[in-house]
């Protein structure tokens, strides 16, 4: 049976849908609740209520197929024949449902009938003390005892080894379906190779997790009120034993990156042999990857996912410079990733110009240094081992990350290939010492919330804030900026933790159970305000959401200590509110109007909507002209003109994006989806605030357009009261700028380019006066010499009189020639030298050769400048001295 990738993947999940699993979506990628990942898909976090029977979903049954990301076992990536930095992790989940026998039949179905795979080459392993399992497959699947491999915690429980090590909570045996390649050279044991063996004769392939025991202090386990399925089989592994093939990236999934990777690298065609096999499998692993980051949302930087998506990408730019690859080559691939994975991820076609931006500008900013860090570590290596060092001190590895922009995991793996260790200890305090000057040296930033306040919200019953800020509320009030509310909680942001109580002064953030103020989203900024209690006011400063919650900060201006359960009312600036609508929904009209100009391939991949200004950035290949410019802001003023109503409302997912509302790259949208329509000129799928009609915006005017990065430009534009407020500015400016020249200021351009003209002549006058002295370079007999000839002068000619001519004399053609000037006019002693293009690249430089002939100066290789210490010499003496510095040796 021959099928695609994508054709596997969709048979795993329509069995399942067929026996009642609800298909869920591939979420973005977030911090793992898996000890063994460091982010997985949404989803794979979100069945926790449902394991714990406490889910409101109704769901007993559930499908997925998820991404996951891992980063601690990266130098097995390419080496091994199944381990990935990126992967897809097929599942389905039973919660208080079905358990084993059900599980363990729906599997080895899927496998040997869907999937056609010989029974006889799978091997099976159950956890030592799980004679239900063992039995099952025993008795019922009927393979042969000898296939059925009993094992200890390590290997058959999940978490692995819970029982004596934790941690507390859901557990439980587990059952590992491995495919079997038969016997492999090198294994150290082929009388006992199993499962356990890491030879690579056996592949795990599926993962069947029976959660029914709830692990309590001192390792007993108590048996769940509701027993779970929780399985996980590796998409690419799967395919890889469809394929008949052992290594995963040698699989039909990668064969797009293979061959690219080695075209870059100057091959005729992917070999597997060698390192060179290791680095080409390596990079389409971690392009994948890096793809798929992007993809969600995450740009390279040096914290969380954005270092780990940075530590990618640079492995990947080593990589390649192990192959010999001296240009940039990760762009390119990322038409091979869109293609191997757009049917199943659209939206990596859809976005292929943004990630290919992303890849770029990382890969040229670490391409400027690569080199140089490189040099400074070999020289390091080099120097250990003359001396008879062991290790690579941590002040260089620190020293080459923070200068180089060395991944501190890369500088350790180069030592390591070199054969000596790494004093990470000392690299690990240098770092410290590094983050605590910067904590020291600013003020507490924005993202000052970590999931311990979200844990201390939830224990103290903390429900989530709702958000009213969409909608008109009733008499005076400015529409969508006024609550009644209730505060809920206080969170101290030094201790990311509730307390009981805010005292008078003090700063903190608060929780209400409803609000108008809208948090810190989708590069809208968050609602200031005040929210008033009968004691005192709440002055708000900022508004962020931490995970379904609204904070908000500011300060405590009551009298007495602020307490949770205090009736209140929230008052958003209204203002504030309003310029900031007026710059969301400009920039909704602006990117509207740069698609219509510049193309379809223009996409966003970046904003800011504050309340004085908009900053747009877009995916583009080239220079946007002034006209191009100006078209676009006459097309945004035109739709305010139209003063169009601006539609704002709730829809189906799937039904949003066939109206074709505009779904940005990288986003995560909820199901419904807020959509909003200016008009039938723009519509997007939006959660901010956007004015009424586009006329409320008043007018857009663009103050700058430019490139921020490879493929990436950035615009800011006011609109409102602000871009007035600029236009009068210009005004001023115009007519100031116009009285300094004594004209209108209609007549500015005319004036200014008759002033540069006037300039331009003068700056000819000192050529022509030289080429009416009658001085020619080339004059006089020259000197021979080993490399080029030589001119020699003595004259008495100003200095910009003989400027003109050597000019002339440096982009003279022909052979190799250089000429010596010493002018003493006006009693003064100075000598020039020039050499032709020609004479600096047979090595000639002009200071040096002033020196040899007497002279003291400086200057580049074509060109110096200097005197004569002791006074002008004759012309004889200077040829004389010329002669013998030239002469062949």
């Amino acid at each position: 049976m021959h099928l695609t990738p994508n054709e596997i993947r969709e048979k795993y999940l329509s069995f399942f849908e067929a026996r009642a699993h609800t298909r869920m979506p591939s979420d973005s990628l977030v911090p793992a609740n898996d000890p063994s990942l460091l982010f997985t898909g949404a989803g794979m976090n979100q069945f926790k209520d449902e394991f714990l029977g406490r889910g409101k979903r109704g769901l007993r049954r559930a499908t997925t197929s998820q991404k996951c990301l891992r980063t601690g076992d990266l130098d097995n990536v390419g080496r091994t024949c199944g381990h990935h930095s990126f992967f897809e992790m097929l599942g389905n989940f039973s919660f208080g449902d079905y358990f084993k026998r059900e599980a363990i039949a729906w599997a080895w179905e899927f496998l040997t009938r869907e999937m056609a795979i010989p029974g006889e080459k799978l091997s099976v392993t159950v956890y030592v003390d799980d004679t239900e399992a063992f039995e099952v497959w025993r008795d019922e699947v009927r393979i042969p005892v000898s296939r059925i491999f009993r094992l200890g915690a390590k290997s058959n429980f999940w978490p692995a080894n819970a029982p004596a090590d934790g941690p507390n909570g859901p557990c439980g045996p587990c059952s590992e379906i491995f495919f079997d390649y038969g016997v492999q050279p090198g294994c150290p044991d082929l009388a006992k190779c199993d499962p356990a063996c890491d030879c690579g004769r056996y592949i795990e392939v599926w993962n069947l997790v029976f959660t029914q025991f709830d692990r309590q202090d001192g390792g007993k386990l108590v048996p769940l009120p509701q027993k779970n399925i929780d399985t996980g089989m590796g998409f690419e592994r799967l395919v890889a034993v469809a394929e008949g093939v052992h290594r995963t990236l040698e699989t039909s999934l990668f064969r797009g990156l293979r061959e690219a990777v080695a075209v870059a690298a100057g091959r005729t065609a992917y070999t597997s042999a060698g390192e060179d096999g290791v680095r080409v499998r390596r990079i389409a692993d971690h392009v994948r990857s890096a793809s798929f980051l992007v993809g969600d949302g995450v740009r390279p930087g040096n914290e969380g996912r954005g270092y780990v998506l940075r530590r990618l990408i640079r492995r990947a730019i080593r990589d390649g410079a192990g192959l010999g690859i001296r240009k940039p080559f990760l762009a390119d691939m990322v038409p091979e990733v869109a293609a191997a994975m757009g049917d199943a991820y659209p939206d990596l076609r859809r976005g292929a110009d943004l990630l290919a931006s992303v890849l770029a500008a990382e890969e040229a900013q670490f391409g400027r240094t690569f080199e140089q860090g490189m040099r400074r570590l070999e020289a390091a290596v080099e120097s250990i081992r003359a001396s008879g060092g062991a290790a690579l001190p941590g002040d260089v590895g620190f020293l080459l990350h923070d200068t180089y922009g060395f991944p501190v995991e890369m500088t350790a793996e180069i030592v390591t290939e070199q054969g000596l260790g790494f004093d990470r200890a000392r690299f690990d305090v240098l770092m410290e010492e590094q983050r605590d000057r910067a904590r020291g040296a600013r003020k507490m930033t924005d993202n000052i919330f970590e999931r311990g306040a979200v844990g201390s919200l939830e224990d103290a019953g903390v429900a989530p804030t709702s958000f009213l800020g969409y909608e008109e509320m009733p008499g005076a009030e400015r529409r969508g900026t006024y609550t009644r509310s209730t505060l809920r909680g206080i969170v101290d942001e030094s201790a990311n933790r509730t307390v009981a109580e805010l005292a008078p002064g003090g700063e903190g953030a608060l929780v209400l159970d409803r609000t108008p103020f809208y948090a810190e989203s989708g590069g809208q900024v968050g609602d200031c305000g005040e929210i008033r209690f009968e004691a005192g006011v709440f002055e708000v400063r900022d508004t962020v959401g931490l995970t379904g919650y609204s904070m908000h900060r500011g300060t405590w201006k009551g009298a007495v200590p602020l307490v949770p359960g205090t009736a209140c009312e929230a008052m958003v600036d209204g203002a504030r509110r309003d310029a900031i609508r007026r710059n969301h929904t400009g920039t909704h009209l602006l990117h509207r109007a740069l698609k219509q100009v510049l193309g379809e391939r223009v996409n966003q991949a970046g904003s800011l909507v504050a309340a004085d200004r908009l900053r747009f950035d877009f995916t583009f290949d080239r220079g946007v002209s002034a006209e191009e410019m100006q078209i676009v802001e006459e097309r945004v003023n035109a739709e305010i003109l139209r003063n169009e109503p601006v539609v704002k409302g709730p829809m189906p997912l799937e039904e949003a994006k066939r109206s074709g509302a505009m779904a940005l790259f990288g986003e995560k949208y909820p199901d419904p989806v807020r959509v909003v329509a200016a008009g039938d000129y723009s519509k997007e799928l939006c959660g901010g605030t956007h004015c009424l009609r586009t006329g409320d915006i008043g007018t857009l005017r663009i103050l700058s357009e430019g490139g921020i990065a490879s493929g990436i430009r950035r615009i800011e534009a006011v609109t409102g009261s602000a871009a007035v407020r600029k236009m009068q500015e210009d005004r001023e400016t115009l007519t100031a700028l116009g009285r300094s020249l004594g004209v209108p200021a209609r007549e500015i351009g005319a004036r200014i380019e008759k002033l540069q003209k006037e300039m331009k002549d003068l700056k000819k006058r000192p050529a022509v006066a030289a080429a009416g002295s009658g001085f020619d370079p080339t004059s006089g007999d020259p000197i021979g010499g080993s490399r080029y000839v030589a001119f020699v002068h003595r004259v008495e000619l100003a200095r910009d009189l003989i400027a003109a001519p050597l000019e002339a004399f440096a982009k003279r053609p022909g052979d190799a020639a250089v000429v010596l000037v010493v002018t003493t006019e006006g009693g003064k002693v100075t000598a020039l030298v020039t050499g032709n293009d020609a004479a600096v690249a047979s090595g000639f430089d002009a200071a040096q050769f002033l020196r040899a002939a007497g002279g003291k100066g400086g200057g580049k290789r074509g060109a110096a400048q200097g005197t004569f210490p002791a006074g002008a010499p004759s012309i004889e003496q200077l040829r004389a001295s010329v002669a013998a510095a030239i002469a062949p040796e």
